[in-house]
């Protein structure tokens, strides 16, 4: 019989038990691939909105519930433009709401005479109306239901950035009447003169205004309150899961080694040497994190897909897969595996083959 024949055969003796090992192992592995996705699609979102009109870092109110909730006074944006270091400053109003009946659309309003509106490629029509982007699915001339009030898609336009032309552009007066904030906006871009570093500007208008300005995508965690806490949270339930995925890996290897004591007694008599043992156990704990990754990652995906979709992050926030995700996935099932292998592997070694072989 080949090694994993061997190891197959000793982990389906009881297959009831471990493939609810398996489950409570796939479940820590689904919520670790879950919630990184929606991190790692959230940072992605973040990127697109932070470059709105191709800027060089966007400026937030800091420690809001996310980004699109920032409020900063339009009286900002003159003190802004005149600090070192900045060439120019665009106001950007973001508000989330429905348009044609479509919850969670999102509404851009822009000044047209700054480099936000300007940058903007139009495809079709004309500025002269509401502004669609290529990917938001209007048509020329449709009528969207934004709020009470009606407009007129004259324009179809293409930004190169995801966030934006998924949306809708209007003119930031119209979209502050519709928020009901006259005097204020969700951001500021700016673009640095030339020769300085974003960074550096971004830390120095930080420093002198109170507020946060996010130059790469990392950093928007430091604005978006709710992406930090699920970050967080997600962190320690993934602990928590480690550890009880651990226990239960331990509990299966330790009943099948308690089970198999006369087995192991006949291999360690016929010359097994004990990191043989130690390899068999270790490769069955093994099997079970395997089986356990297949399942977990297919419930991760879908658990991503649900929760952005019950919660309306979907219009804006779509579950990131990438390789870093699957290989965190990955780690934890083999770290529980491996985990929970250490004390089965310690009892088997300290079994005597005489002693093992005079068990009923």
């Amino acid at each position: 019989m080949t090694w994993f024949g061997l190891v197959r055969k000793n982990l389906f003796r009881r297959p009831v038990r471990t493939l609810l090992t398996a489950a409570g192992v796939a479940l820590g592995v689904g919520l670790i691939v879950a919630l990184l996705s929606i991190a790692a699609g959230t940072e992605r979102t973040a990127g697109d909105l932070i470059h709105v009109g191709r800027a060089d870092f966007g400026l937030f109110q800091s420690g809001v519930s996310d980004a699109t909730k920032s409020l900063l006074p339009v009286s900002l944006e003159s003190r802004v433009r005149h600090d070192a270091g900045v060439a120019q400053t665009a106001l950007v109003f973001l508000d989330v709401t429905t348009v044609n009946g479509q919850e969670s659309s999102l509404v851009i309003g822009l000044d047209p005479n700054e480099f936000a509106a300007k940058r903007l490629t139009l495809v079709e029509g004309n500025r002269t109306g509401a502004l669609a982007g290529d990917h938001f699915g209007a048509r020329l001339g449709e009528t969207l239901r934004i709020g009470r009030r009606a407009f007129r898609v004259t324009g179809i336009y293409h930004s190169g950035d995801r966030f934006e032309d998924a949306g809708v552009v209007l003119p930031l007066s119209t979209v502050q009447a519709l928020a009901n904030r006259p005097d204020e906006t969700t951001s500021i871009g700016v673009i640095v003169t030339p020769g300085q570093r974003p960074q550096a500007v971004a830390t120095a208008l930080e420093k002198e205004y109170g507020i946060t300005a996010v130059v790469e995508p990392g950093q928007a965690v430091n604005v978006d309150t709710s992406s930090r806490l699920i970050i967080d949270v997600g962190w320690v339930i993934s602990a928590l899961a480690l550890i009880v995925g651990g226990i239960g890996v331990t509990n299966t290897m330790a009943m099948s080694v308690f089970e198999r004591v006369r087995e192991i007694g006949i291999l360690r008599a016929v010359g097994w040497p004990g990191r043989r043992i130690a390899a068999l156990i270790v490769s069955e704990a093994v099997g079970i994190s395997l089986v356990a990754l297949a399942l977990g990652l297919g419930v991760g995906v879908l658990a991503a897909h649900l929760f952005t979709a019950q919660t309306g992050l979907s219009t804006l926030v779509a579950p990131r897969f990438t390789a870093g995700v699957f290989a965190w996935g990955l780690a934890f099932a083999l770290g529980v595996g491996l985990a929970g292998a250490i004390y089965p592997t310690w009892r088997a070694l300290r079994l005597s083959p005489i002693e093992a072989l005079r068990r009923e």
